[in-house]
C-alpha cells in the first residue's frame, strides 16, 4: 500500500491512479495519474523515487517499462509516447555525453536536480558554477 501516491494542495481532490507497470526486476513501481503525473517508488521502503517526472500533463493511461528496466514509456490519448531513463548509471551518461563531459553547473542542477544535493557527476573534470 500506497499512502499518498499524488499528494494534492490543501482544499483540492486528489488526483487518481490510473496506470501502474512494475519494474522487470520487481524493485520499482511506476504509478500514472489521470492528471498526467507519473511517479517511480521503490518497491522495498514504499518510498517515492524521487520528485514526479515530467509529463505534457494529459492523463496516463498506460505505462511499461523495457525488458531491462531502464526505460519507462508513458502513454496518454492525445500525446506521443513518452520515454524516461530511469536508470540512474545511463543518465549520468547522458547527462555527461550532452554536457560535452562538464557535467551540470552548480545552478543548472539546482534547476534541474532541485531534490539532491549538488556533486559532480561526469569524472574528474570540474564543473563550473
Amino acid at each position: 500500500m500506497l499512502r499518498n501516491v499524488f499528494p494534492a494542495p490543501l482544499g483540492e481532490a486528489a488526483e487518481a491512479v490510473s496506470a501502474l507497470a512494475l519494474s522487470p526486476d520487481g524493485r520499482t513501481l511506476a504509478v500514472g495519474g489521470d492528471a498526467g503525473s507519473v511517479q517511480p517508488w521503490d518497491v522495498a521502503t514504499r518510498q517515492p523515487l524521487g520528485g514526479p517526472l515530467t509529463t505534457p500533463g494529459e492523463s496516463i493511461d498506460s505505462l511499461a517499462f523495457a525488458p531491462d528496466g531502464t526505460t519507462l514509456y508513458a502513454g496518454s490519448p492525445h500525446v506521443p509516447l513518452q520515454r524516461y531513463v530511469v536508470d540512474p548509471e545511463r543518465a549520468v551518461t547522458e547527462v555527461c555525453a550532452r554536457t560535452g563531459s562538464t557535467g551540470l553547473a552548480r545552478t543548472q542542477w539546482h534547476t534541474y536536480v532541485p531534490d539532491a544535493p549538488y556533486r559532480r557527476i561526469c569524472g574528474d573534470a570540474a564543473s563550473p558554477g
